[in-house]
């Protein structure tokens, strides 16, 4: 079998963005900028953690830890990523986002690494978001993935894909990701039904952006690679 287009079905772990959730090397002016405000909310926390004893709140540094995170996950620097969104929690900052993301940087680092505790407590952050916000998608998502490939439970993987795929009409990546899966455990003719349904749902949609023309070309290009190989079998 070949393998079928990936582009949009790379969305795995962490953010949207133009690379999907994988990092990608990012142009020197943007490192660069980063960069500087990674300083800034450096110092920032270590100016308000000196005035702790003083009575300033802590909730305050919850979240300048949560923006240092989110600087880290955009340059896929896992440790300190890790660091600063636990640093984020111990300070008081409750949110779906804060423990999503914590779960998108253990997945990411136990992935690289191979560390089985890391992939642990990305499930566990998770479940965590999902705990605070059940409408979570992309902590479905996110979840889903991590049950299916790193933890190599494919069936419960597969039926937690289809629940977003069900809660979520217009979520596409669940759409692309949930195709893949099928194909992958040799059921080309479900994949093939949820790819014509994705495409018949792109083509209605009146948005003409980058993102959705994207969406529709490799929608497109998966059902006719798939109508291809059913015919010759």
């Amino acid at each position: 079998m070949r393998r079928l287009q990936a582009g949009v079905f790379l969305f795995v772990f962490t953010m949207l963005s133009g690379c999907g959730d994988l990092s990608c090397p990012m142009s020197s002016p943007l490192r660069s900028a980063r960069s500087g405000a990674i300083s800034e909310l450096k110092k920032k926390a270590a100016e308000y953690e000196s005035g702790l004893a003083k009575g300033d709140r802590p909730d305050r540094l919850g979240g300048i830890y949560y923006d240092l995170g989110l600087k880290y996950v955009e340059d896929a620097n896992w440790d300190q990523a890790i660091s600063s969104f636990e640093k984020s929690i111990e300070y008081g900052k409750k949110s779906a986002a804060l423990q999503y993301y914590a779960a998108v940087s253990y997945a990411n680092r136990g992935k690289e690494l191979g560390k089985e505790e890391d992939i642990r407590r990305a499930e566990y952050h998770y479940r965590q978001a999902i705990g605070i916000n059940p409408d979570y998608l992309d902590a479905h998502y996110g979840l889903a993935i991590l049950v299916y490939y790193e933890k190599g439970d494919t069936a419960l993987g597969t039926s937690m894909m289809e629940q977003v795929v069900a809660r979520g009409r217009t979520y596409y990546r669940a759409h692309f990701a949930l195709g893949k899966l099928y194909y992958e455990q040799g059921k080309p003719e479900k994949a093939l039904s949820v790819y014509e349904a994705l495409c018949s749902e792109l083509e209605r949609k009146s948005d003409d952006s980058a993102q959705i023309r994207e969406y529709r070309q490799q929608c497109g290009e998966n059902v006719r690679q798939l109508m291809k190989e059913l015919s010759r079998s």
